[in-house]
């Protein structure tokens, strides 16, 4: 099955809810009711082309996947990591600026390889762009009615 990225919109009463330890962050963010955005393996790619690097980046757009604040037990690949509203908003106004054509200029199959971004094992070859393409819109959106709703957000690599 793989790393596959998570984000699941919340309401700010509900992550105050889990900060106060009324509920359970993994309970949450895994209620099916209620689906999040899965991101499949596409989150590692998007974190670097969005941040031009493997693991590291600079808010807001390193909150987008890999930011925010660690709540909860490690779940295997990490912690489920939380941003408040307003951190939703400073990613999401950065977000509408960077198109997918913006996107796709700072894809770099030799890089993408050297630094190992998963889960492709080549990015030189067919498909690498396609792939990671078809997740960027409905991230962007995902993050866009996450400020329409004023909502914070829950992130998990699982």
């Amino acid at each position: 099955m793989g790393m596959t990225g998570i984000l699941k919109r919340i309401p700010e009463e509900t992550l105050d809810l889990i900060l106060k330890g009324d509920l359970d962050p993994e309970d949450v963010i895994r209620d099916e009711e209620e689906p999040g955005l899965d991101l499949d393996k596409s989150w590692h790619a998007l974190h670097f082309l969005l941040n031009g690097s493997a693991w590291e980046g600079e808010p807001p757009l390193f909150n987008a996947i890999l930011g925010g604040a660690e709540i909860g037990e490690d779940l295997g690949y990490g912690q489920i990591r939380y941003l408040t509203s307003k951190e939703v908003q400073e990613v999401a106004l950065t977000l509408v600026s960077i198109t997918e054509d913006d996107l796709m200029t700072r894809y770099d199959p030799d890089a993408m390889n050297q630094l190992e971004i998963y889960p492709f094992d080549n990015w030189s070859g067919p498909g690498g762009r396609d792939y990671v393409l078809s997740y960027y819109s409905d991230f962007k959106e995902y993050y866009m009615e996450a400020v329409r709703s004023g909502s914070a957000m829950l992130l998990l690599i699982a």
